[in-house]
């Protein structure tokens, strides 16, 4: 499934342009977005899955313009993400939390609907980030690498046709981080999506995505193939400076 994105802008009180005609199309495939702080990855996010309103620009999902949906109805229609910040049900188990996702979901076209087995498909989905040991202690016990995991399981309870991925490495440690890293490409393997993740750890996303897009300042600086991505001097001036 295709995410077009046309002249996408936002700007904020005081004239700050977080986004500034932004314009890409992201076709079937596992895509990085890099950018150094504050170059607009995480507007993009929430522009694109209706957390913020763009100033002008449109946003279609396969065709169908999202640009004003609700979050709720933009997760129906297809699309998941995870957050920088896992902001988990506190008093549910790590089970409970997928059932929620798949409840609500658009979900499979021949699922079976009956309680046993919703907790199937929610086991199995805890198998595939590697979280069935935890999956009866309450979300409020678990530890960061444990609470991204079940950010990305809650994502793809969904069953999303694209799943955005920002920071999902942020706060951890090297075995996390490695643990996580081997989730996300079970799930390219393992699922027929669209993956769209920011990532300030660019070795991580260079392991995961076949293209990579890059932003500096709100506009759309590059994007192309990891390694051409990675001799572009145009982004490594905007890395790291132009000395």
């Amino acid at each position: 499934m295709d995410i077009n994105i046309e002249d996408l802008t936002k700007v904020y009180h005081g004239g700050v342009r977080a986004l500034d005609q932004v314009s890409l199309t992201i076709p079937s495939g596992m895509f990085g977005l890099l950018g150094p702080n504050g170059a607009g990855k995480t507007t993009l996010f929430d522009l694109i899955t209706g957390f913020q309103r763009a100033t002008s620009g449109r946003v279609l999902l396969n065709g169908r313009d999202i640009t004003a949906m609700s979050p709720h109805r933009i997760v129906q229609s297809g699309m998941s993400r995870t957050f920088q910040i896992a902001r988990p049900f506190k008093d549910l188990t790590v089970l409970e939390s997928v059932l929620v996702g798949l409840i609500q979901g658009k979900g499979p076209p021949k699922r079976d609907r009956a309680r046993a087995g919703l907790a199937k498909e929610a086991t199995e989905l805890l198998q595939l980030v590697n979280l069935t040991r935890s999956s009866l202690s309450l979300t409020r016990n678990l530890s960061q690498g444990e609470l991204k995991k079940l950010e990305l399981a809650r994502a793809l309870s969904t069953y999303p046709d694209v799943l955005l991925v920002d920071e999902v490495f942020s706060g951890l440690s090297a075995q996390e981080t490695n643990e996580l890293s081997d989730a996300i490409v079970r799930v390219k393997a393992s699922r027929n999506l669209t993956l769209l993740m920011v990532e300030h750890k660019v070795s991580k996303v260079v392991q995961i995505a076949n293209r990579m897009l890059v932003l500096d300042y709100g506009k759309l600086l590059s994007q192309g193939t990891p390694q051409e991505i990675l001799s572009d001097q145009k982004v490594l001036e905007a890395y790291l400076g132009k000395g």
